[in-house]
């Protein structure tokens, strides 16, 4: 599920900003936006010289909330399949802009922006692609999204410092934003329970 949500913001975010800057010759439709670690395994920063942002993963936070409970499930065998409550995540994902013409990279940075601004949450009602990459839907419910929230998170300078600091690099332009009210569901296990017949009520 955490792929289908960033596969679907880097599909978006690359038509937006094709669209936006409307230069074939260093805007390619398909070729603006990656989606990978801009940290090797050997600790070397990968950034494509061809594409104009990179999204990354930094981080993953469960979110909160009081009252959750268990889901019950349909069975074939007319019996019902106890789910335990879903995980609610909260993403943050980092956009960090490497084209090597620094003006160009700070225009790419308020393009994102842009993108966000206008379009700070995503549904599967509005935004049909939003659920295009899974490619089992009927037996792999768990990884469709309903709906994605999408927040700017301002981070301080203390903050910037620890995070370039992890990935082992200099900063570069760049924003994070918090993708949030992700559900992360296993929809396989669970314990079954007898089907409900009948409620005998007596008032005393």
């Amino acid at each position: 599920m955490i792929r289908t949500a960033l596969e679907f913001i880097q599909k978006e975010l690359d038509a937006y900003i094709t669209d936006r800057e409307q230069d074939p010759s260093n805007y390619a439709a398909g070729g603006n936006v990656d989606l990978k670690s801009i940290v090797k395994p050997d600790g070397t920063i990968d950034v494509t010289e061809t594409s104009h942002v990179t999204i990354m993963l930094v981080g993953i936070e469960e979110e909160r909330r009081e009252g959750k409970r268990p889901y019950y499930t349909p069975t074939d065998d007319k019996q019902f399949m106890r789910l335990n409550p879903p995980v609610e995540l909260d993403l943050s994902v980092l956009f960090v802009g490497h084209n090597s013409d620094y003006p160009t990279c700070l225009r790419d940075i308020s393009d994102v922006i842009a993108f966000f601004q206008a379009n700070s949450v995503f549904d599967a009602q509005k935004y049909p692609g939003l659920n295009s990459t899974v490619a089992d839907p009927v037996n792999k419910p768990w990884q469709m999204i309903e709906r994605l929230s999408c927040r700017l998170c301002s981070l301080s300078f203390e903050q910037q410092n620890n995070l370039w600091a992890l990935l082992g690099s200099k900063y570069m332009p760049s924003v994070v934003y918090k993708i949030n009210m992700l559900t992360i569901f296993d929809t396989k296990g669970g314990d079954k329970t007898p089907s409900i017949n009948e409620i005998n009520y007596t008032e005393n």
